[in-house]
């Protein structure tokens, strides 16, 4: 389709975009929700931005979920050359707490921030005032940077605090690109973005399915081990505060008392017991903790430059008890590394969505997995006018099915109680086949670490794998993969390399046209997953409680992490379905995905995968 109008910055529109855009500028205009299905490789962020300028917007927040992700944002409003700013991790950023030892740890860092800027001794924020604001919008339009490198050069060119810069353009500019935190935590939108209001921005949500768990925004966890260094900590810096040490001590005691004798899971605790004994007042409790960091603030100054490294373990108490105080926060025991730790967080998504989303103008939420029926409503507690858009049933299939391959193994699974030796040495060996005989990239999904280290440990060692692990890195993982494109790559599902790592080379271009999901990825069945199902059902019933806790969220796995194989309607795919349970009618129904061939031994395995190569040979010998 021809585009006409200047400011759409791409030849033509692919199939879908123009209307997009239509009911964007219609959502904007009229105040309500507009809730997008659009999958990946739609282009559904050049055409909602198309639709926000269209309506005349005029601050616009749009959120992602990590700092990887703000950078397609940014890359698509430097094509329409729209200024806008960046909003992300200050801590990552600050040029002042740089030091060898890094930033202070998240929950001290702002503090310490707002004390050295109070104190007068950060120099990067006092050239704020100074910075040149057009240059730096220039900088972000013209210079291709992704966030942290441009960051970087703020702090090289004006010897500025970059987040303090980059904040300061958002009151001349018309978009704001930033992480969920900066609207879905009420204590950071008010003390960044002050003095607007929720009802000043247009608001934008990608990865919108996400919303069904930002309930962990909210999440806080202590050890017991804390608690003694608080208890310390205040008897050296605040010893008139033995109130604060005496409840300190009934605190420690209650949770020793709490924690069960044998913790191998997540396991609830009565919250209520731990608010019985602890009756300390919260405000009172803040005032403490700002007497002790201003002393070790001042400590810190006699000793020489600042370092970043003050730490108030008073601090992360009170923000514990803050969020165990609220009604709908539940406390949980789970095993750590070293100790065991005491988590506590509401499991009701709405706590955290529901007022920033029904006070902003308007909102747009974004997804190639939104789940089908009334999800504003029902599970982000959102009452106002909305409208579901389905890309692929208004516009028809993004990936035709015919470019599509997918083989079902019914002789495997990851259910749990036919997982054993057996089980993983036979999914190994399908994993195997398939590393050796499928061309390309290969992505290998996996329900959690524990199937993930049982299966990979039963690879033949001369396959070139690259296994998740808990520190693993973005940069690292991307590396990797574009510097061996036939590396298999084995991951967690919704892990960081499912959706964080963009498997495409330096031109944009995708590397990734296999899937392999070993297995069925549903929840584990906690107390994680049976309290969000109660808390949900008290508000919505209990069967639909149970398919947003549950299925959803199984489904939501899936899709995204077959997704990645396909970011362009020509691309072909294939995926390996590694779990019987995918032949069942509602999995097959929710996925509607055509089965191409259904294997049951190694032999059928190998046809299958020489089927494949065939398949995606077609692919490579048409993009050339």
């Amino acid at each position: 389709m021809a585009v006409e109008d200047e400011r759409f910055p791409y030849e033509a529109f692919r199939r879908g975009q123009r209307e997009l855009a239509e009911e964007v500028k219609s959502t904007v205009e009229t105040g309500g929700v507009l809730a997008v299905r659009a999958p990946t490789g739609f282009g559904k962020t050049a055409a909602i931005i198309y639709g926000l300028l269209l309506a005349g917007a005029e601050r616009v927040l749009y959120l992602v979920r990590t700092v990887n992700e703000l950078y397609p944002v940014m890359r698509e409003l430097r094509r329409f050359r729209e200024p806008f700013t960046v909003l992300f991790s200050a801590r990552r950023t600050c040029p002042l707490f740089s030091g060898p030892e890094g930033p202070p740890p998240p929950e001290d860092f702002w503090d310490n921030c707002r004390l050295a800027r109070l104190k007068g001794v950060c120099d990067y924020y006092r050239q704020v005032d100074n910075i040149d604001e057009e240059s730096v919008k220039s900088m972000l339009l013209d210079s291709g940077d992704p966030p942290v490198l441009t960051a970087r050069r703020i702090v090289e060119r004006f010897n500025a605090c970059p987040f303090f810069s980059l904040r300061k353009l958002a009151n001349s500019v018309g978009f704001i690109v930033a992480t969920y935190p900066y609207l879905f935590r009420a204590d950071i939108f008010e003390s960044v973005l002050d003095p607007y209001t929720y009802s000043d921005f247009v608001v934008v949500v990608d990865e919108a399915h996400t919303l069904a768990t930002i309930h962990s925004l909210l999440e806080q966890e202590l050890r017991l081990s804390f608690i003694e260094k608080s208890i310390e900590e205040v008897r050296k810096y605040a010893p008139e505060a033995t109130v604060a040490v005496e409840t300190l001590g009934k605190l420690r005691r209650v949770l020793e008392d709490l924690l069960p004798r044998r913790l191998d899971k997540p396991t609830r605790l009565d919250k209520e017991a731990v608010l019985s004994v602890v009756s300390i007042d919260l405000e009172m409790l803040g005032d403490i903790v700002e007497t002790i960091r201003d002393r070790k603030f001042e400590e810190s100054l006699l000793q020489g430059p600042l370092t970043g490294r003050i730490r108030t373990w008073t601090a992360r108490i009170l923000q514990w008890l803050a969020v165990l105080s609220l009604p709908e926060s539940r406390l949980f025991a789970e095993p750590g590394d070293e100790e065991p730790e005491f988590v506590t967080l509401p499991m009701d998504p709405a706590v955290v969505v529901r007022k920033p989303l029904s006070e902003a103008k308007a909102v747009i939420l974004a997804s190639g997995t939104l789940p089908r029926g009334d999800f504003v409503r029902e599970l982000l507690g959102v009452e106002r006018p909305t409208k579901y858009l389905d890309t692929e049933l208004a516009y028809g299939r993004f990936v035709k099915p015919s470019n599509l391959y997918v083989v079902v193994a019914r002789d495997v699974t990851t259910r749990y109680r036919d997982r054993g030796p057996f089980m993983y040495q036979r999914l190994a060996a399908y994993a195997s086949i398939i590393a050796r005989g499928v061309p390309g990239a290969k992505l290998f999904v996996y329900p959690s670490y524990e199937v993930l280290r049982e299966v990979t440990s039963r690879l033949p060692v001369s396959l070139d794998i690259l296994v998740e692990s808990r520190g693993m890195s973005i940069d690292e993982a991307e590396e990797k993969v574009r510097g061996n494109p036939e590396i298999s790559v084995h991951a967690v599902a919704s892990g960081k390399l499912v959706e964080g790592v963009e498997f495409t080379d330096s031109e944009g271009r995708n590397l990734l046209h296999t899937v392999v999901m070993v297995g069925v990825p549903y929840p584990q069945p906690d107390d994680y997953q049976r309290t969000m199902e109660e808390d949900l059902a008290s508000r919505i019933g209990r069967a639909r409680a149970r398919y947003y806790a549950f299925e959803f969220k199984t489904l939501v796995r899936v899709k995204q992490a077959l997704g990645r194989a396909t970011r362009a309607p020509e691309d072909r795919a294939a995926y390996f379905l590694l779990d019987y349970r995918y032949l069942r009618k509602d999995l097959r129904e929710q996925l509607g995905l055509p089965v191409s061939r259904v294997v049951s031994s190694l032999s059928g395995m190998a046809g299958a995968v020489e089927e494949v190569a065939r398949h995606l040979a077609v692919y490579s010998s048409s993009s050339r």
